[in-house]
């Protein structure tokens, strides 16, 4: 079949211009659904987001009581910790006390005896013991210190005084000495 068109150039331009301008009209109508679909998409994830936000404060409000009770926790476990480390030291130093009565006691030879022990000061390494007793010679109070010095727990020994002592025999003399040392807190594990 043979198409002939008669009608003028100009209606020819002009439907063509008609089918252009169609063409452009549909294609931005699909441009605006386009935008207008996107923009609904992303109006729908804000929504979305806004209540996942609503959600999570909700659910922090509820946990601020949590919240505070572990802060509460945390501070009576600061105190209770503070309190331990006191207990602790004060054991470790009633533990230390034990142990150079015990080692002092162990040292002790028969014919001597201790009338005192005292702590003179603090350092950091130990207790500076400053201790004084009765012996029946000076040979005892010789092997007394004697093992004083092969203690690992003892360190600065100094033998302040040793003098003698009349006693209540004709015969009988006693010896008076002190003894000053520093007594190691590693010795008993104190820090």
């Amino acid at each position: 079949m043979i198409e002939i068109n008669l009608l003028p150039e100009r209606f020819k331009k002009a439907k063509k211009m008609q089918a252009v301008i169609l063409a452009a009209g549909f294609a931005a109508i699909l441009v605006i659904a386009g935008l207008i679909g996107f923009a609904m998409m992303k109006q729908q994830e804000i929504a979305k987001i806004q209540k996942e936000i609503r959600m999570i404060d909700a659910e922090s409000a509820t946990m601020q009581d949590k919240i505070e009770e572990v802060r509460r926790f945390r501070a009576l476990e600061e105190t209770y910790n503070k309190k331990k480390s006191i207990v602790d030291k004060l054991l470790g130093e009633q533990s230390l006390w034990t142990k150079i009565i015990d080692d002092l006691g162990a040292l002790v030879l028969p014919d001597m005896w201790l009338n005192s022990i005292v702590q003179e000061r603090e350092r950091d390494e130990g207790v500076v013991v400053k201790t004084q007793g009765a012996a029946m010679s000076k040979e005892v109070v010789a092997d007394f210190i004697k093992r004083l010095e092969r203690t690992d727990s003892i360190m600065d020994l100094t033998a302040a005084q040793i003098s003698d002592v009349a006693g209540g025999q004709a015969d009988a003399v006693q010896v008076s000495f002190e003894v000053v040392f520093l007594y190691k807190k590693s010795a008993v594990g104190v820090k």
